[in-house]
C-alpha cells in the first residue's frame, strides 16, 4: 500500500529578487539578471539550463536567498532532493522570514524521512499560512508519514475546502480514513477521485488495496493492473498487483512480478512478504516461515504479514506458532487474522 503520493514540487517559487534595482553595485546586478534568466527557463521547463543560471547568481552574491530557493526547486525537480533540502536550508539561513523557502525546506525534510525537522518547520510556519492549501496539504502529509490519520483528515479536509480540485490531496484523504479502517470512506473517496481522472495512479492502486482488505480480491486485481499499466515501474504498485495475483491464483504471473520488485529493491520489505507467500503455495514451506518471519521482526507494520505468517506455519505443520501469529494479527485489527480459529 502507498503511504501517499509525494510531489517532487511545490509552488514556493521566487518571482524577483529584493535588490534587483541596487544601485552601483555590478555583482548584485548581474546575478539579479542570472536571476531573472533562471526564473525564465525554469518555467519553460529547461531545468538544467535553470540550475547553472541561479548558480551563476550565487556566486556573485553568495548571500543570495531567493536563488538558492529557486535552486533547490531545480535540484529538486532532478530527483537530487538531498541537495534541495539543502538549498532550501541555506535560503532559511540567510533569511529565517523566507516563508517560502520554510515550506520547501519542509517539504523536501519530509521526502527525506526526516520528520522531526519537518514538524518543527511547519510549527514555525502554521501562524503564517492559516488559508494555505498546500500548508495544509503538506503537513497533512506529515501526518500521515507520522501515523496519525486523525489530524491528517482534518488537514486535508481543510486543504480541500481552499482547494477542491486537488487530486492528490483527495487521494492521501482516502489513504488517512483507509489507515482509520474506515475502508468504505476510503473506497468511495478513491472512486471519486478516479470519476473525475481515471488514470489517476495512486488512487487505482489504494483502491486495489482497499478492495483485498475487504477480501474483494477479483476488484483489487481489476484495479492494480490499471494501475500497473499507468506505471510499470513503481514499486508499491507491483507489489500490490502481485499480491493480487497470488490471491486469484495467478501464480506463475505473480512469480514475474515478484522477481522484478526484488529486482528493483532486494530488500523491499512488501517484495519480500509476496515471495514468502509464493513460497508457501509451492513444496519449500520452511522457507517460506523464514522469510515472512524476518519481514514479521523487521517491518510487523507490513499487512496481512501475520496471516501470511501464520499460514506458512499452519503449512510447514507447526500449528502452535500459527495460533500465535494469528492472534497478534488479530490484536493489530486484521481481519483475516480474526476469522482464523485456533484451537
Amino acid at each position: 500500500m502507498n503511504i501517499f503520493k509525494k510531489s517532487l514540487l511545490m509552488a514556493s517559487f521566487s518571482i524577483l529578487a529584493t535588490f534587483i534595482l541596487a544601485c552601483g553595485d555590478k555583482n548584485k546586478t548581474e546575478a539579479a539578471e542570472f536571476f531573472e534568466r533562471g526564473n525564465f527557463h525554469f518555467k519553460k521547463n529547461e531545468t538544467e539550463r535553470a540550475l547553472e543560471l541561479f548558480t551563476e547568481a550565487i556566486d556573485k552574491v553568495p548571500d543570495f536567498a531567493d536563488a538558492y530557493n529557486n535552486r533547490g526547486l531545480c535540484f529538486e525537480k532532478m530527483g537530487n532532493v538531498d541537495k534541495a533540502r539543502n538549498d532550501y536550508r541555506k535560503a532559511v539561513e540567510l533569511d529565517d522570514s523566507f516563508s517560502q523557502a520554510k515550506l520547501n525546506y519542509a517539504h523536501a525534510s519530509l521526502l527525506l524521512g526526516e520528520n522531526k525537522e519537518a514538524e518543527n518547520l511547519l510549527n514555525q510556519l502554521a501562524p503564517t499560512y492559516t488559508d494555505s492549501s498546500q500548508f495544509f496539504d503538506l503537513r497533512g502529509k506529515f501526518y500521515l508519514q507520522s501515523y496519525n490519520p486523525d489530524n491528517a483528515i482534518s488537514d486535508f479536509e481543510r486543504s480541500l475546502t481552499l482547494s477542491p480540485n486537488n487530486l492528490e490531496t483527495k487521494t492521501n484523504l482516502g489513504y488517512a480514513l483507509y489507515l482509520q479502517r474506515d475502508f468504505e470512506k476510503a473506497k468511495k473517496t478513491f472512486l471519486d477521485v478516479l470519476s473525475e481522472e481515471e488514470g489517476f495512479a495512486f488512487a487505482l492502486n489504494n483502491l486495489s488495496a482497499t478492495y483485498g482488505q475487504i477480501g474483494d480480491w477479483k476488484n483489487a486485481l481489476n484495479y492494480s493492473e490499471k494501475a500497473i499499466d499507468a506505471q510499470p515501474n513503481e514499486i508499491t504498485f507491483i507489489n500490490t498487483h502481485a499480491l493480487n495475483l497470488l490471491e486469484n491464483g495467478e501464480v506463475e504471473k505473480a512469480s514475474e512480478y515478484i522477481g522484478q520488485a526484488l529486482k528493483l529493491h532486494p530488500e523491499n520489505a512488501y517484495a519480500l512478504r509476496n515471495s514468502g507467500i509464493l513460497k508457501t503455495k509451492s513444496d519449500n514451506k520452511l522457507s517460506a516461515v523464514n522469510i515472512l518471519s524476518k519481514v514479521e521482526a523487521t517491518n510487523p507494520e507490513v499487512e496481512f504479514i501475520y496471516y501470511y505468517l501464520g499460514k506458512a506455519q499452519q503449512a510447514a505443520g507447526n500449528n502452535n506458532a500459527a495460533c500465535q501469529s494469528f492472534k497478534r494479527g488479530a490484536l493489530l485489527n486484521d481481519t483475516r487474522c480474526k476469522a482464523e480459529k485456533c484451537q
